[in-house]
């Protein structure tokens, strides 16, 4: 719709004239092919959603967006380093390219820039605040995250949190500055907020899904990489809950590693056995239930009805529940 087109028009006029450059170069320029490169630029969208849903003023939101933006792609930086992964968003990432050391640096000198950024809007106390909370909280998720990969056992209920935690709490807190820019009251901020958990929610089951059965192309990365990784997903609790003995026996030997198989047959195996319980469908039932609930606490929001139909219509189509 218009309003959506004429924001993402607005934020990417305004990220086109910033200048990433600077001396050494080699710090510099791993910085500048990050964030040019093509993205849904979703946190600073949903900033900038957030901010025009109690009709603030956008240009005072767009610094704060291109802080979420910046620092976004920071953690980008660092998790491919951990994850060893060679593929983001379709090309090499930063420290397969460059190096780890590299990464680290370029990453490091992109989370000042992002409260840099923060402090240039008229809320500037509170933008930095909400960027120190959620920058904390991300950490606290990623280090749950590698927690999980020596850990024997791994209930959902901790698997969602560490979600919660790692992917959802930023686009909340996009949405909550956003909220915080156009001077939003508590209890209409306190609903932003737990709509942005909601969708975060759903966006990394589906993020789940895609890297088990999207196509490379399209998704960016390398399919089957948690697999691989043995990473303990959703999609691997949740198969471990309603498998047979049989099937969970094997599920927890492959992912354990005791089992020697080519990585492709690997792959290949959990697939067959994600298809025999329908845990896909599983997953998008439980992405259901939090479209739900993010549909409820935006209603909740006290502001008119058609000031609502933009973030609604930008949500619906990233989750595909629009075409």
């Amino acid at each position: 719709m218009e309003k959506i087109e004429a924001l993402q028009s607005r934020f990417d006029t305004f990220l086109h004239e910033c200048d990433f450059s600077g001396k050494p170069s080699e710090l510099y320029a791993p910085i500048d092919y990050t964030v040019r490169q093509k993205g849904k630029r979703l946190r600073p969208m949903l900033c900038l959603l957030g901010c025009d849903l109690f009709g603030g003023s956008i240009d005072n939101a767009l610094w704060p967006a291109l802080a979420l933006e910046v620092f976004h792609n920071f953690t980008l930086i660092h998790d491919d380093i951990m994850d060893q992964a060679p593929l983001r968003r379709g090309m090499e990432t930063v420290y397969k390219k460059w190096s780890p050391n590299v990464a680290i640096l370029s990453g490091d000198a992109m989370l000042a820039m992002a409260f840099q950024f923060a402090t240039r809007t008229p809320n500037a106390v509170g933008a930095v605040n909400l960027l120190g909370k959620v920058a904390r909280e991300v950490c606290e998720g990623q280090q749950f995250d590698l927690n999980f990969e020596t850990q024997s056992h791994v209930t959902i209920e901790a698997y969602l949190e560490m979600i919660r935690l790692k992917t959802a709490v930023l686009l909340a807190t996009s949405l909550e500055m956003g909220a915080l820019v156009a001077n939003a009251g508590p209890i209409d901020t306190m609903a932003l907020y737990k709509f942005g958990i909601a969708i975060g929610m759903a966006f990394q089951l589906q993020d789940d899904l895609l890297d088990c059965y999207g196509d490379v192309q399209v998704f960016g990365k390398v399919t089957g990489g948690d697999i691989a990784e043995n990473k303990k997903t959703y999609l691997f609790l949740k198969a471990l809950e309603l498998a047979s003995d049989e099937d969970k026996k094997q599920l927890e030997q492959m992912f354990s590693g005791s089992v020697e198989m080519e990585l492709a047959d690997k792959i290949a195996e959990v697939k067959r056995i994600y298809e025999r319980l329908h845990i896909q469908e599983a997953v998008e039932s439980r992405m259901e239930d939090y479209y739900h609930e993010a549909e409820a606490c935006l209603d909740a929001i006290d502001v008119a009805e058609e000031r609502k139909v933009a973030i609604r219509h930008y949500v619906a189509r990233l989750s595909g529940r629009v075409r």
